[in-house]
């Protein structure tokens, strides 16, 4: 049959190739007014003006600004408008608390920025289906990760929806609502084929979710260069024997980065789906790292938390704590010991009563859920009312400011003000005149002393003003 071809005079938005011609565009106009883009974030450049960093990031074409001078951000924009706002007008949003991709960043509290998604749950939750209505008090029950052979495959219509459901889930729980990892995790893997088992996991995740879709995350940083992960491997909770590995990151109270995931080798025993469990999650620890220097936040070894003895001394001693039956390991082992020999992290036990990480291994029920759950989101205010400091959460909260209290940079003079009402996740300063464009942002900061600036906002665009 005849065809015809149209050639676009523009590119066709949605697109996966307009989105990366867009990123070639902005990011070749940011590089040619003087900002680097961070190597280990393509969405993410970097410029020093006024002696303060502005920094912006971005996702396709909604942009963040953030500088501690609200001239600046002024500025910036009516560069921006310049160049992008010949098609059509740039949307511009100012304050502390923004919409964004679907979630409302509060930064209203200096110290802390909060994440919710309250108004994008209740879209989610319009027209389900009767047989979802209800709450339930946890995501998922435990047996979550159980499948039956010979349950009946749900029909077209209602195996899209559970997809789609599903879908909505997995961008919630990645952003504001780490809590549903868990039972995401299997929720995910089941989208191909889904039975009517499955629908009736789904439809407890959202009963969970219409009783708690109030809740935020909340993040706290009390220092920019030390932070912790606490690492757990279930063994050989899935039906075909393989493991699930879980972990959470913190650089003060709320999570920053972890993960839940079934492991992809069957392990033969505990010990060694902890150690899988830690080398899995190595490329996200060293990312972290790479990714802050390159912001100007050099990091500390990072802590790695594990409640294994057996698996702890592998990944320390590689070689000399190897036996027989742990031979087959080697490269996993040998790699984690390695990362420590170079001082990237350093490996200390944690009780298991107190393994954060065992939250995303398995769906925990009760008083362990709620417990790990507001630590990990830092709630203060949950659906039962004001959260109660149990004596574990005390434990927790003491020995992660004992720890970010003692192992301290050296000099205090390389230290941001964080009494300093201007301070935000910016920290460096200073100029360097005609080597900006050709230097990477790490030799901007060694090469200067680092002031704190303050977060303004963001070019969909969005932005705060001043103090």
């Amino acid at each position: 049959q005849s065809q015809i071809y149209c050639k676009l005079n523009v590119s066709l938005y949605g697109t996966l190739k307009a989105a990366l011609l867009f990123w070639k565009k902005l990011s070749g106009y940011l590089k040619g007014e003087g900002f680097i883009v961070n190597p280990y974030d393509w969405c993410v450049a970097n410029k020093v003006i006024n002696g303060k960093t502005c920094t912006i990031v971005w996702h396709v074409d909604d942009l963040k600004i953030s500088h501690a001078d609200s001239s600046v951000v002024d500025e910036v924009i009516e560069s921006l408008r310049s160049e992008f706002g010949k098609v059509g007008e740039l949307s511009v949003n100012r304050g502390k608390i923004h919409d964004y991709l679907g979630m409302e960043l509060d930064f209203s509290d200096e110290n802390s920025f909060t994440v919710s998604m309250e108004k994008y749950f209740d879209e989610v939750l319009r027209d389900l289906p009767e047989d979802m209505d209800g709450t339930a008090v946890t995501p998922a029950a435990e047996h979550l990760f159980k499948t039956r052979d010979g349950v009946a495959k749900l029909d077209d219509e209602r195996a899209a929806l559970f997809h789609r459901v599903t879908a909505q889930l997995l961008f919630a729980s990645q952003r504001a609502r780490p809590d549903l990892r868990t039972a995401v995790s299997f929720l995910t893997k089941r989208v191909q084929s889904p039975d009517e088992d499955d629908y009736k996991k789904l439809a407890r995740a959202i009963r969970y979710v219409r009783r708690t879709k109030f809740l935020r995350l909340k993040v706290e940083a009390h220092r920019l260069d030390k932070n912790h992960w606490f690492i757990d491997g279930a063994f050989a909770v899935h039906p075909d024997m393989k493991s699930h590995t879980g972990s959470y990151m913190t650089f003060g109270k709320g999570m920053v980065n972890g993960a839940s995931s079934a492991q992809k080798i069957n392990t033969t025993s505990s010990t060694e789906a902890e150690v899988v469990a830690v080398h899995d999650n190595m490329p996200a620890i060293l990312w972290t790292r790479y990714f802050m220097e390159a912001q100007g936040y050099p990091l500390e070894p990072s802590v790695v938390h594990q409640d294994n003895q057996s698996a702890i001394l592998l990944g320390t001693n590689g070689k000399g704590s190897s036996g027989k039956r742990t031979r087959h390991m080697n490269i996993r082992y040998f790699f984690v010991a390695d990362v420590q020999e170079r001082k990237e992290i350093t490996m200390e036990y944690c009780p298991t009563d107190e393994m954060i990480g065992d939250f995303f291994t398995k769906p925990l029920q009760g008083a362990k859920f709620r417990r790990f759950r507001n630590i990990i989101m830092n709630i203060t205010e949950d659906e039962n009312g004001t959260v109660d400091i149990d004596d574990i959460m005390k434990i927790h909260y003491k020995k992660m400011e004992d720890k970010l209290e003692h192992t301290g940079i050296e000099s205090k003079d390389e230290q941001c003000d964080t009494s300093s009402p201007e301070v935000s996740q910016e920290c460096v300063g200073g100029i360097i005149q005609d080597k900006v464009k050709t230097v990477s942002w790490a030799d901007v900061v060694r090469s200067n002393k680092r002031q704190p600036s303050v977060l303004q906002g963001s070019v969909d665009v969005k932005a705060n003003d001043g103090k």
